[in-house]
C-alpha cells in the first residue's frame, strides 16, 4: 500500500496532514453528574480552552 492510498480525501484542496489512531480498550469514562458540571464550568473560565480542560 502506498502513502497516496492512505491519504485522507476531503473537499479541501489540501489533503489531511495528520490523523490519529486510538487503540486500547475503547472504554469510555463514566463521570458523576457533579464532576461533569465542574468540568463543563471549568471550560467556561476566562482564558481556558475546552481542549486544555480535556487534556487535564
Amino acid at each position: 500500500m502506498t502513502i497516496s492510498e492512505l491519504t485522507l480525501k476531503s473537499s479541501d484542496l489540501e489533503p489531511a496532514r495528520r490523523f490519529e489512531v486510538f487503540t486500547g480498550s475503547g472504554r469510555r469514562r463514566e463521570w458523576l453528574p457533579e464532576e461533569k458540571a465542574r468540568i463543563v464550568a471549568e471550560s467556561y473560565d476566562a482564558g481556558e480552552t475546552v481542549s486544555a480542560v480535556a487534556r487535564r
